[in-house]
């Protein structure tokens, strides 16, 4: 069984017009270009309410190493010398 569902949407002709261009130089149909790109903003909205939902949850009294340094040096001293992120214990 499919697990597809047909729909109908407009889009706007001048967006039509450009999406068609790009796609003379991409490997992919209409239908999986926009899927994926759906997708995407699907993925990127439900991260950002996770973001916003859990925004401030942890005080200074939690992460104090957070406090100790500014921001961008906090990242730096985490990813180590080699600048890589460490492996997080799972």
């Amino acid at each position: 069984m499919d697990n597809t569902k047909m729909v109908h949407i407009r889009l706007p002709k001048n967006i039509i017009a450009q999406m068609e261009q790009l796609l003379k130089s991409l490997t992919m149909s209409r239908n999986e270009f926009i899927v994926r790109a759906v997708v995407e903003k699907v993925n990127r909205e439900i991260r950002l309410r996770g973001l916003r939902e859990t925004r401030g949850v942890l005080g200074p009294e939690d992460v104090p190493e957070w406090t100790e340094v500014p921001g961008a040096d906090w990242v730096r001293k985490v990813r180590g010398e080699d600048g890589e992120p460490p492996v997080w214990a799972t």
